[in-house]
């Protein structure tokens, strides 16, 4: 059982990484798009800095599961990896528990701040965007973190595993 959830929850990983990456793209090519404009026709898109605002934070939020899931984020580890195999599990043991702590105050505020959004039918100003759905990314895809960083604490308990990018300890 185990199994087929750790699947799934990759799967949905991978999932909202791909959506990052079209995101990102397409922010370059509204930007691009809208350069050229400026400087060939003398009129940008106007809601192109708004769009790509938007589609900065998609590409940012979807992608964090992904860097998480592969331990390819920024590590302090000048202190721990001098650390034997105990000491290392210990400090992987305590991030995991300052990481929910923080996670989960941020699924909560965003959510809180999502759903005021959404009751007062926010909009952007320029194009007039809906913005409740885009905010609806931050505490799904940092309650997708939090998902993986559970399976990484249960793998470090299980099995001592302390993931470290490519290498695991």
């Amino acid at each position: 059982m185990t199994g087929l959830l750790s699947k799934a929850l990759d799967r949905m990983v991978q999932a909202l990484f791909y959506i990052g990456v079209l995101a990102g793209a397409a922010m370059a090519l509204l930007i691009l798009a809208s350069a050229l404009l400026r400087y060939l026709a003398g009129a940008p898109i106007s809601f192109s800095d708004e769009l790509a605002g938007l589609l900065f934070v998609t590409l940012a939020f979807t992608t964090f599961p992904y860097v998480m899931d592969r331990a390819e984020h920024i590590r302090l580890t000048i202190l721990t990896e001098r650390f034997g195999p105990l000491g290392q599990r210990l400090c992987r043991f305590g991030a995991c528990l300052i990481f929910f702590t923080f996670a989960s105050v941020f699924v909560y505020e965003s959510w809180n701040f999502m759903d005021f959004s959404k009751m007062i039918e926010s909009r952007s100003d320029v194009s007039g965007l809906l913005l409740w759905p885009w905010m609806a990314l931050m505490p799904a895809a940092m309650a997708v973190c939090l998902l993986v960083e559970l399976r990484a604490l249960w793998r470090l308990i299980t099995t001592g595993e302390i993931q470290t990018g490519e290498e695991r300890i």
